[in-house]
Protein backbone atom coordinates (compact mmCIF):
# COMPACT_ATOMS: atom_id res chain seq x y z
CA UNK A 1 0.00 0.00 0.00
CA UNK A 2 2.78 1.98 0.28
CA UNK A 3 3.89 2.30 -3.07
CA UNK A 4 0.53 2.57 -4.32
CA UNK A 5 0.41 5.74 -2.17
CA UNK A 6 4.03 6.88 -3.22
CA UNK A 7 2.42 6.44 -7.00
CA UNK A 8 -0.44 8.78 -6.43
CA UNK A 9 2.17 11.56 -4.43
CA UNK A 10 4.18 11.58 -7.59
CA UNK A 11 1.60 11.35 -9.93
CA UNK A 12 0.06 14.60 -8.37
CA UNK A 13 3.21 15.92 -7.31
CA UNK A 14 2.73 16.49 -3.60
CA UNK A 15 6.14 15.97 -2.34
CA UNK A 16 6.18 14.48 1.04
CA UNK A 17 10.25 13.84 2.25
CA UNK A 18 8.89 11.81 5.40
CA UNK A 19 9.31 7.93 6.00
CA UNK A 20 5.75 6.91 5.61
CA UNK A 21 3.82 3.63 7.01
CA UNK A 22 0.73 3.00 6.99
CA UNK A 23 0.56 0.20 9.79
CA UNK A 24 -0.39 0.67 13.25
CA UNK A 25 3.37 0.92 14.12
CA UNK A 26 5.47 3.35 12.33
CA UNK A 27 9.23 4.46 12.49
CA UNK A 28 9.84 7.06 14.94
CA UNK A 29 11.52 9.04 11.79
CA UNK A 30 8.52 8.47 10.27
CA UNK A 31 4.81 8.83 9.98
CA UNK A 32 2.48 6.18 10.94
CA UNK A 33 -0.76 6.84 8.75
CA UNK A 34 -3.43 3.94 10.26
CA UNK A 35 -7.47 4.01 11.14
CA UNK A 36 -7.78 5.70 14.30
CA UNK A 37 -9.58 3.01 16.09
CA UNK A 38 -6.40 1.29 16.40
CA UNK A 39 -5.35 3.23 18.95
CA UNK A 40 -8.17 3.60 21.22
CA UNK A 41 -6.55 1.89 24.20
CA UNK A 42 -3.25 3.90 23.32
CA UNK A 43 -1.54 6.95 23.86
CA UNK A 44 -1.00 8.70 20.34
CA UNK A 45 2.23 9.60 19.84
CA UNK A 46 2.85 13.07 17.35
CA UNK A 47 3.71 10.84 14.67
CA UNK A 48 0.85 8.47 14.55
CA UNK A 49 -2.02 9.82 12.65
CA UNK A 50 -5.58 8.56 13.14
CA UNK A 51 -7.04 8.25 9.99
CA UNK A 52 -10.87 7.94 10.04
CA UNK A 53 -11.04 5.93 6.52
CA UNK A 54 -14.69 5.38 6.18
CA UNK A 55 -15.57 9.12 5.66
CA UNK A 56 -13.97 8.51 2.03
CA UNK A 57 -16.61 6.17 0.97
CA UNK A 58 -19.23 7.63 -1.87
CA UNK A 59 -21.69 6.45 -0.18
CA UNK A 60 -21.16 8.07 2.85
CA UNK A 61 -20.24 10.88 0.75
CA UNK A 62 -23.57 10.91 -0.62
CA UNK A 63 -25.33 10.64 2.07
CA UNK A 64 -24.14 13.15 3.32
CA UNK A 65 -24.45 15.42 0.42
CA UNK A 66 -28.44 14.93 0.81
CA UNK A 67 -28.25 15.82 4.55
CA UNK A 68 -26.37 19.09 3.56
CA UNK A 69 -28.42 19.85 0.66
CA UNK A 70 -31.75 19.29 2.05
CA UNK A 71 -32.63 16.53 -0.23
CA UNK A 72 -35.16 15.27 2.39
CA UNK A 73 -36.36 17.39 4.31
CA UNK A 74 -35.98 17.72 8.43
CA UNK A 75 -33.83 15.04 9.08
CA UNK A 76 -34.77 13.38 12.60
CA UNK A 77 -33.20 9.91 12.89
CA UNK A 78 -30.69 8.01 11.66
CA UNK A 79 -30.38 4.17 11.76
CA UNK A 80 -27.43 2.52 11.20
CA UNK A 81 -26.25 -0.94 11.44
CA UNK A 82 -22.58 -2.36 10.90
CA UNK A 83 -22.31 -6.35 11.63
CA UNK A 84 -18.49 -7.72 11.18
CA UNK A 85 -16.59 -11.04 11.88
CA UNK A 86 -14.72 -11.43 15.75
CA UNK A 87 -11.31 -12.67 14.22
CA UNK A 88 -11.47 -9.21 12.15
CA UNK A 89 -13.01 -6.94 14.06
CA UNK A 90 -13.78 -5.85 17.63
CA UNK A 91 -17.01 -3.42 19.26
CA UNK A 92 -14.52 -0.96 20.28
CA UNK A 93 -13.06 -0.23 16.01
CA UNK A 94 -17.03 -0.51 15.17
CA UNK A 95 -18.72 1.78 17.65
CA UNK A 96 -15.49 4.39 16.90
CA UNK A 97 -16.54 3.89 13.00
CA UNK A 98 -20.10 4.04 13.63
CA UNK A 99 -20.36 7.22 16.08
CA UNK A 100 -18.14 8.94 13.68
CA UNK A 101 -20.34 8.63 10.74
CA UNK A 102 -23.14 9.65 12.85
CA UNK A 103 -21.47 13.25 13.39
CA UNK A 104 -20.17 12.87 9.59
CA UNK A 105 -23.77 12.34 8.39
CA UNK A 106 -25.82 14.06 10.63
CA UNK A 107 -23.59 17.07 10.28
CA UNK A 108 -23.83 17.48 14.16
CA UNK A 109 -22.25 16.76 17.68
CA UNK A 110 -22.76 13.53 20.29
CA UNK A 111 -24.72 15.31 23.24
CA UNK A 112 -25.91 12.31 25.11
CA UNK A 113 -25.73 8.80 24.06
CA UNK A 114 -27.53 5.61 25.95
CA UNK A 115 -26.08 1.70 25.30
CA UNK A 116 -26.84 -1.70 26.15
CA UNK A 117 -24.08 -4.67 25.20
CA UNK A 118 -24.96 -8.04 25.70
CA UNK A 119 -21.47 -9.98 26.02
CA UNK A 120 -19.24 -7.59 24.77
CA UNK A 121 -20.32 -8.87 20.71
CA UNK A 122 -23.90 -7.32 20.20
CA UNK A 123 -25.81 -4.57 21.40
CA UNK A 124 -27.39 -1.24 20.71
CA UNK A 125 -26.61 2.58 21.13
CA UNK A 126 -29.20 5.69 21.52
CA UNK A 127 -26.81 9.00 20.62
CA UNK A 128 -28.29 11.99 20.37
CA UNK A 129 -26.63 15.41 18.16
CA UNK A 130 -27.04 18.26 18.73
CA UNK A 131 -29.27 19.72 16.00
CA UNK A 132 -31.59 17.14 17.67
CA UNK A 133 -31.39 14.28 15.33
CA UNK A 134 -31.60 10.94 16.92
CA UNK A 135 -28.82 8.24 16.17
CA UNK A 136 -29.90 4.79 16.82
CA UNK A 137 -26.33 2.27 16.34
CA UNK A 138 -26.45 -1.71 16.27
CA UNK A 139 -23.46 -3.34 16.03
CA UNK A 140 -22.57 -7.56 16.16
CA UNK A 141 -19.50 -9.18 15.79
CA UNK A 142 -21.24 -12.05 15.63
CA UNK A 143 -20.36 -12.77 11.94
CA UNK A 144 -19.02 -16.19 10.82
CA UNK A 145 -15.22 -16.11 10.49
CA UNK A 146 -13.79 -14.71 7.04
CA UNK A 147 -17.06 -12.31 6.35
CA UNK A 148 -17.08 -9.37 4.99
CA UNK A 149 -18.32 -6.12 6.92
CA UNK A 150 -21.77 -5.74 6.65
CA UNK A 151 -23.41 -2.32 7.66
CA UNK A 152 -26.75 -0.37 6.34
CA UNK A 153 -26.87 3.44 7.02
CA UNK A 154 -30.54 4.87 6.54
CA UNK A 155 -31.60 8.27 7.42
CA UNK A 156 -35.35 8.87 7.89
CA UNK A 157 -36.77 12.19 7.63
CA UNK A 158 -40.09 14.14 8.06
CA UNK A 159 -40.37 14.17 4.07
CA UNK A 160 -38.22 11.18 2.45
CA UNK A 161 -35.53 8.92 2.91
CA UNK A 162 -32.44 7.57 1.94
CA UNK A 163 -30.01 4.82 2.68
CA UNK A 164 -26.50 3.19 1.28
CA UNK A 165 -28.73 -0.10 0.29
CA UNK A 166 -31.30 -0.97 -2.33
CA UNK A 167 -34.88 -0.67 -0.68
CA UNK A 168 -35.62 -4.13 0.81
CA UNK A 169 -31.83 -5.11 0.38
CA UNK A 170 -30.16 -6.60 3.66
CA UNK A 171 -26.02 -7.01 2.24
CA UNK A 172 -24.48 -4.94 -0.08
CA UNK A 173 -24.31 -6.20 -3.79
CA UNK A 174 -20.96 -7.03 -5.68
CA UNK A 175 -20.43 -5.77 -9.21
CA UNK A 176 -19.20 -9.44 -10.43
CA UNK A 177 -20.34 -12.60 -9.27
CA UNK A 178 -18.17 -15.41 -10.87
CA UNK A 179 -19.76 -19.57 -10.05
CA UNK A 180 -17.13 -22.20 -10.52
CA UNK A 181 -16.22 -25.87 -9.65
CA UNK A 182 -14.19 -24.31 -6.92
CA UNK A 183 -17.25 -21.97 -5.24
CA UNK A 184 -18.65 -18.66 -5.83
CA UNK A 185 -16.08 -15.72 -5.73
CA UNK A 186 -17.31 -11.98 -5.66
CA UNK A 187 -15.25 -8.52 -7.05
CA UNK A 188 -16.15 -5.25 -6.37
CA UNK A 189 -13.71 -2.20 -7.88
CA UNK A 190 -14.46 0.75 -6.86
CA UNK A 191 -11.31 2.78 -7.73
CA UNK A 192 -9.68 3.04 -11.19
CA UNK A 193 -6.05 4.39 -9.67
CA UNK A 194 -6.01 1.55 -7.13
CA UNK A 195 -6.87 -1.72 -9.16
CA UNK A 196 -6.59 -4.77 -7.54
CA UNK A 197 -6.61 -3.16 -3.69
CA UNK A 198 -9.89 -4.48 -1.51
CA UNK A 199 -12.45 -1.65 -0.30
CA UNK A 200 -10.91 -1.42 3.14
CA UNK A 201 -7.08 -0.87 1.74
CA UNK A 202 -8.46 1.58 -0.71
CA UNK A 203 -9.85 4.18 2.15
CA UNK A 204 -6.98 3.53 3.54
CA UNK A 205 -4.70 4.84 0.68
CA UNK A 206 -7.09 7.34 0.28
CA UNK A 207 -7.37 8.75 3.52
CA UNK A 208 -3.69 8.86 3.78
CA UNK A 209 -3.54 10.31 0.62
CA UNK A 210 -5.90 13.29 1.30
CA UNK A 211 -4.39 13.85 4.69
CA UNK A 212 -0.85 14.56 3.01
CA UNK A 213 -2.28 16.62 0.49
CA UNK A 214 -4.12 18.77 2.72
CA UNK A 215 -1.96 18.82 6.03
CA UNK A 216 -4.18 20.59 8.07
CA UNK A 217 -6.69 17.53 8.08
CA UNK A 218 -3.75 16.06 10.63
CA UNK A 219 -4.80 18.16 13.49
CA UNK A 220 -8.79 17.63 12.97
CA UNK A 221 -7.85 13.86 12.68
CA UNK A 222 -6.21 14.08 16.16
CA UNK A 223 -8.96 16.03 17.64
CA UNK A 224 -11.75 14.00 16.27
CA UNK A 225 -9.73 10.70 17.10
CA UNK A 226 -9.79 12.10 20.97
CA UNK A 227 -13.59 12.70 21.02
CA UNK A 228 -14.47 9.50 19.64
CA UNK A 229 -12.12 7.64 22.21
CA UNK A 230 -14.21 9.72 24.84
CA UNK A 231 -17.56 8.69 23.60
CA UNK A 232 -16.78 4.86 22.95
CA UNK A 233 -15.31 4.34 26.61
CA UNK A 234 -19.03 6.15 27.47
CA UNK A 235 -20.83 3.86 25.99
CA UNK A 236 -19.14 1.35 28.12
CA UNK A 237 -20.33 3.20 31.33
CA UNK A 238 -22.82 3.46 30.04
CA UNK A 239 -23.85 -0.03 29.35
CA UNK A 240 -22.12 -0.97 32.99
CA UNK A 241 -24.13 1.75 35.03
CA UNK A 242 -27.26 1.60 32.99
CA UNK A 243 -27.62 5.12 32.73
CA UNK A 244 -28.12 7.67 30.06
CA UNK A 245 -24.49 9.83 29.60
CA UNK A 246 -24.22 13.64 28.22
CA UNK A 247 -21.61 15.38 26.93
CA UNK A 248 -20.12 19.18 27.09
CA UNK A 249 -19.43 20.04 23.34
Amino acid sequence: MEKALSGLLEKYNIRETRNLNLSQFGSSNGLSLFPGWSWINTNLEENQVPLLTWRLKRKFLELKKIVEDATIENVNMLRFSCMGARDEWDWNSLLYREMDLCEFIGNGEIISLQAVINEGQTGNVILRLNNDIICSVEISTRMPAGSDLTDRHEIIARRGVASDLVVDTMIPQNSIYCYTDNGENRYRDVDMELYGFDEEKIDHVRSAFQVLKQPGLVQQCKLQHQRLVNFTNAVFTSDKEQRKITFNN
